[in-house]
């Protein structure tokens, strides 16, 4: 502090103070955002919720994939855990939170899937359900997935 009149130090301490809010920081969806808009700081995933990300994230990639023998598979892991997370709405369910980075590639997965796609329904039933939270506002993806989806049991998704 050499150098430094009194007044600079004093409003060095008073700026240090300041909390520190990123603007470009994601929105507090998956985020823990303090009070008084302090810096963001990540949201720590338990090692359940870390295994259930890393699951998901893989049957996207798989679903992605040209072998299509591998997305029968990937489709009912995901059907699983959506429905399963489902049962119980007292929150988002994780697995509709850690989709919704992947819905715009599942969305590019399923248009890129012709009509004779062994799983294009059932794919078109999951987007239907992902849509709900994640589709664009007044493009009703939700009413379009279903109506190209399997068309029955819609209770049974939760």
């Amino acid at each position: 502090f050499a150098g430094m009149s009194k007044n600079s130090k004093d409003e060095k301490e008073k700026t240090a103070a300041v909390p520190v809010v990123d603007d470009n920081a994601p929105s507090a969806e998956g985020k823990d955002k303090k009070k008084n808009n302090e810096k963001v700081l990540p949201e720590e995933l338990s090692e359940e919720d870390k295994a259930l990300k890393e699951g998901l994230e893989l049957a996207v990639l798989r679903l992605s994939e040209d072998d299509t023998s591998l997305h029968k598979q990937a489709l009912d892991h995901l059907v699983t855990e959506i429905k399963s997370a489902t049962s119980s709405m007292t929150s988002v369910p994780k697995p509709l939170k850690f989709l919704r980075t992947h819905y715009d590639a599942l969305k590019t997965v399923y248009e890129s899937w012709p009509l004779t796609h062994d799983m294009k329904q059932l794919m078109a039933d999951v987007m239907s359900v992902l849509a709900m939270t994640m589709g664009e506002g007044g493009a009703r993806e939700c009413l379009k997935f279903k109506l190209e989806g399997s068309l029955v049991n819609v209770s049974s998704w939760g």
